[in-house]
């Protein structure tokens, strides 16, 4: 698994612990129309996909998969640092730098990502 694929991966179970209690309660009745989720994380070299099913299972694979709700485009210094972070890998007032730019392929992906 490659760098980013990899730091995806460290924070899919934590998506998981925070999703599946809640698809099990009332509001899971509105968060269960906004999956599954796809979302592609790409440095220009190097492409990860963070898949997030109907049940709350979350998976990281390399490459794309279809069909895409979210394509989101930093350098890989960008993506490694904030993943970092979201790993507690670095301080959470760690500076990230450079741009984020993201593209919505659907209504749920970008309302998700909003």
């Amino acid at each position: 698994m490659t760098c980013i694929a990899g730091l995806l991966a460290r924070i899919a179970p934590e998506i998981e612990a925070q999703l599946k209690p809640t698809l099990a309660g009332l509001a899971g009745l509105f968060v269960r129309g906004y999956l599954p989720q796809v979302w592609v994380f790409s440095t220009g070299t190097e492409r990860a996909t963070l898949v997030v099913d109907a049940h709350g299972n979350a998976k990281v694979t390399l490459g794309n998969v279809e069909p895409v709700d979210v394509l989101i485009i930093a350098s890989h210094d960008t993506f490694s640092t904030a993943l970092e972070v979201a790993n507690g890998l670095r301080p959470r007032d760690s500076p990230i730098s450079g741009q984020i730019d993201s593209q919505f392929y659907s209504g749920k992906g970008s309302f998700s990502y909003r």
